[in-house]
């Protein structure tokens, strides 16, 4: 079961993000746009992503997700062949958001499936595991969608990356051939939302901040390291991946790592070392500097998300898990979105300075989550 999940994972983020890896590709192919035309893309990418995360997320509580789920790596894998039929910036834009109704599945169906499966130390391994998995989709996706498209036309990746998520249903589909998670009963009394939403509040701030992070080096980090260091946009969309892939590698150990030190003290570890590599991003005039600064940055952020999809698993009533996801993933991908239009404001004169300015808002978050978790902390349910 956890290997079709976290395939589900893999292809879904994969397909997600050839559109950040070849972006400066796009920009000549359309026209020639520039931020605030990447901002309205990604933007409208993730805020179509918000909606129907939290819609899937309360179906998802009612179905079985081992039948469920595939259905929207279907839809995004049928999605991503569109797009390759895309003729100018417009219907670019709207194939893509046709695309991403397909990528709102998995992270509320597929991981409040993993929170209903698992508990304890499984819960931080598994999470972990699947997190780790779609980091590499990351990272695939996004060096595919820049080496390919310089080398064999921008449709390539999204044909490829189609063919791949379409496959990945048959491979799934098999992996959990004579198991099923039957869905649990109906019943949801008005008491269970107000309850999960005051246990979950705490975790909110920090998954806004995550998504936007995670979007804003997504979409702009190319740009950043093609328009003020002179990478070759190619280069810049690896250079991005490269990022992604410690991360990845953390992720994977993130299960150790919560049993060695605790998952609370791990994650507040995770924000000040975000923290500290904003401020020296920030200030570094060197393209080295900067990309050494987000490749340890990687490390640091990509071990949050196991860490909050654990608490909020363990938050969560086990009858509104998909709820519960739904929700939070919802309030992270809207993060991801102003967090874009927060810096396509700024447009390319400023986009190195208020690109890692941005990024130190991790220093308010290495407090707030203590000082909003004290009474937890007291109560003996972090450590």
């Amino acid at each position: 079961m956890l290997l079709a999940n976290s395939l589900y994972h893999l292809t879904n983020d994969g397909a997600v993000t050839i559109l950040a890896g070849q972006i400066v590709v796009l920009q000549s192919v359309f026209g020639g746009f520039g931020p605030a035309e990447v901002g309205l893309l990604g933007g409208t990418a993730l805020v179509v992503t918000a909606i129907f995360q939290f819609l899937f997320g309360v179906m998802a509580d009612r179905r079985d997700p081992s039948r469920f789920l595939p259905i929207g790596i279907v839809v995004l894998g049928l999605g991503s062949l569109l797009v390759t039929l895309s003729s100018s910036f417009w219907t670019l834009l709207a194939f893509v958001a046709l695309s991403r109704i397909g990528a709102s599945f998995y992270h509320p169906v597929g991981i409040s499936w993993i929170g209903r499966e698992f508990e304890g130390h499984e819960l931080d391994h598994s999470m972990g595991f699947q997190s780790a998995f779609g980091d590499s989709g990351v990272i695939l996706g996004m060096a595919s969608g820049a080496v390919l498209a310089a080398a064999f036309g921008w449709q390539s990746p999204f044909l490829l990356w189609g063919g791949i998520n379409l496959l990945a249903v048959a491979v799934g589909l098999y992996l959990v051939r004579n198991r099923t998670s039957s869905p649990l009963p109906a019943t949801r009394p008005a008491a269970d939302y107000v309850g999960m939403l005051r246990d979950m509040r705490v975790w909110l701030l920090p998954l806004a901040l995550g998504g936007a992070v995670f979007n804003i080096l997504s979409y702009f980090g190319p740009l950043l390291l093609h328009a003020k260091f002179g990478l070759p946009g190619n280069l810049a969309g690896v250079a991005v991946a490269l990022w992604i892939l410690i991360g990845s590698v953390g992720a994977f150990f993130f299960g150790r790592l919560s049993r060695r030190f605790g998952r609370f003290r791990a994650l507040l570890t995770s924000y000040a070392g975000m923290a500290v590599a904003s401020l020296a991003g920030g200030l570094a005039d060197s393209v080295w500097v900067v990309l050494l600064v987000l490749w340890t940055f990687g490390s640091a952020l990509f071990l949050t998300y196991p860490a909050l999809f654990s608490f909020v698993a363990e938050a969560g009533h086990r009858r509104l898990q998909g709820v519960a996801f739904g929700l939070i993933f919802a309030i992270q991908v809207l993060g991801g979105a102003i967090g874009l239009e927060r810096e396509f404001k700024h447009r390319p004169a400023g986009l190195r300075t208020n690109l890692f300015i941005f990024l130190c808002d991790p220093l308010r978050l290495c407090a707030s989550p203590e000082t909003q978790c004290k009474r937890l902390i007291l109560r003996g349910r972090f450590f």
